[in-house]
């Protein structure tokens, strides 16, 4: 890493340069790390219900009812969401093939893309090694990197609700009108992506950082007048249309069960506790969260124009996001990009002076928590572990292996030799043995345990034009519409959203349903007469008919 000793900032009690520069070796070996991680092997597997393939069948949908205006789900309208995402991942179908790679690269990309933000972000607030360390530290994370390799909307929307909030700072803090038009419009195509979420956190941290800061004036500057018309031109496009199709019920439906409706109630059964969120932030943000405390207490003791807005950046969306009454473990990853800039603004001037002592805590914290972690699980699965989970253990112990390593070795060489930069890189080689392992050993055994997709090829193999498909009893369901081309299919059971069987099978319908072993004997008592086709230890394929 080079310094230049150009334009100072202080950080930390001390001056270091805004201009601190890495080899571009270095930059451009650890994106491209960060691509291989992302990229390794995500086509490979079959889709993670229900998310993954409940967003795949909207994009399925999008070719087989030719309605690219109106997302479809079980070919009836879905308004959950807006479009963006699901354009995007049509738009890579539509060359790379409905397959699981082309459903998940959108994710891989727009992670690269906020790493990449990031980094520039972490560039121009403290010089390009603090850039460099926190486009790591948030994409090297547990929680990024697996949104990353998911078929999901949660990294586009980290995207531009980072730009948006950062973009939108600078704009305030340098005069920059450019970076108020670029904050404008990654909050418009953010609204596109998810809602008014990704403008109603963006301003509300700014908001904050203004009152916290008094730079009130600073407003007068800028052309919000124009910015505001923008935002409102390109995210209201596709509500403007959607009303004057569907009329006004739909945006009550949409921002009142979709948006509101979550923060005051669990959304499809998601709650959790006040705390639920510790945790998943510890878990989530590893193993660059042993340096968080630190990164925390030195910003705070600073506390000038751009830690107030780090810190609001990181506080806030956990405040909302706790006091939501639906939870789920991805909503709180917009905190990751002003974590990363956090530790990136702690480690570099130790990193470029050469000053392991920041490092040592953490490193032992981090190596220590490894191996609490694996003894714990050790023990547990020698006693407990039995049937699917037993047979994983041979991976789970490689899987162990290539994480502790890494931390291992990065000790050995602090203690032998010490170097600021062994503990950063360590961490980053620990993730890295995590995720190869996890690709290469895990996964794919993994994948041999969710029958549905294989369930599906056979369904299909064994289906008349005139037989509809049903499930019963089993989980997947969005994963049988998806893998099947049979038209809608039907959840049948006791449950108040399913179709009673009696109701289904009136009138001598034909159908194909997938099966819990428990249904079989409950549905022929019922009447309902039933062929074997298929048989898995957790499903079975059957033609039914009353």
């Amino acid at each position: 890493m080079r310094c230049d000793v150009r334009n100072p900032v202080r950080v930390n009690g001390s001056f270091v340069s805004r201009g601190a520069s890495v080899s571009p070796t270095l930059k451009y070996s650890s994106f491209a790390l960060l691509a291989v991680l992302y990229l390794l092997r995500i086509g490979a597997g079959s889709l993670w219900d229900n998310s993954e393939p409940t967003y795949g069948e909207i994009v399925k949908e999008l070719f087989r009812t030719a309605d690219w205006l109106t997302l479809h789900l079980n070919f009836a309208p879905w308004d959950t969401h807006p479009p963006l995402w699901f354009w995007t991942a049509g738009a890579f179908v539509s060359v790379l093939g409905l397959n699981e790679f082309a459903l998940r690269l959108p994710s891989a990309i727009f992670g690269l893309a906020t790493a990449y933000a990031t980094y520039r972000a972490g560039k121009r607030l403290y010089g390009e090694g603090a850039g460099l360390v926190a486009a790591l530290a948030s994409g090297i994370s547990l929680e990024m990197i697996v949104l990353s390799r998911l078929a999901m909307m949660e990294t586009m929307l980290i995207f531009f609700m980072t730009v948006a909030t950062f973009w939108g700072y600078f704009a305030l803090r340098d005069g920059d009108r450019r970076a108020l038009w670029i904050a404008a419009g990654a909050a418009a195509f953010g609204t596109l992506t998810k809602g008014p979420i990704a403008l109603v956190l963006p301003l509300l941290i700014v908001i904050a950082w203004l009152a916290w800061s008094r730079r009130w004036r600073r407003l007068a500057d800028l052309p919000l007048v124009g910015a505001t018309i923008a935002y409102i031109v390109v995210a209201g496009s596709w509500f403007a249309v959607a009303t004057v199709k569907f009329g006004p019920a739909f945006l009550q439906d949409y921002f009142g069960a979709s948006n509101v409706g979550r923060f005051l109630h669990p959304f499809e059964n998601q709650p959790g506790p006040i705390w639920y969120y510790v945790p998943v932030l510890i878990v989530g943000f590893f193993p660059f969260i042993a340096f968080v405390p630190q990164a925390l207490r030195a910003a705070w003791r600073e506390r000038g124009d751009d830690e107030r807005l780090l810190l609001l950046f990181a506080l806030l969306p956990f405040i909302f996001f706790s006091l939501a009454q639906t939870k789920l473990p991805n909503y709180i990853a917009i905190m990751f990009p002003a974590l990363g800039v956090l530790v990136g603004r702690a480690l570099a001037p130790a990193i470029q002076s050469n000053d392991d002592r920041p490092m040592r805590t953490p490193l032992v914290a981090t190596l220590a928590a490894l191996w609490i972690v694996v003894a714990a699980v050790a023990v547990y699965g020698r006693r407990h572990l039995s049937g699917d989970l037993l047979a994983l253990s041979p991976s789970l112990e490689l899987l162990a292996v290539f994480s502790i390593a890494p931390c291992v070795i990065t000790a050995l060489l602090a203690a032998i030799s010490p170097r600021a930069w062994y503990a950063p890189a360590g961490l980053v080689a620990t993730m890295t043995g995590f995720i190869v392992a996890l690709a290469l050993f895990v996964l794919p055994q993994i994948d041999t345990l969710k029958p549905m997709k294989g369930m599906a090829a056979q369904l299909m193999a064994a289906r008349r034009d005139d037989e509809s498909v049903c499930f019963d009893g089993v989980g997947g369901g969005f994963s049988l519409l998806f893998y099947t081309e049979a038209g809608p299919v039907t959840s049948v059971g006791t449950n108040p959203t399913d179709v009673p069987p009696a109701q289904y099978f009136a009138g001598g319908r034909r159908a194909l349903c997938v099966i819990a072993p428990t249904r079989y004997d409950v549905l022929q008592r019922a009447g309902i007469r039933l062929t074997l086709l298929a048989r898995d230890p957790k499903m079975l394929l059957v033609a039914a008919r009353r």
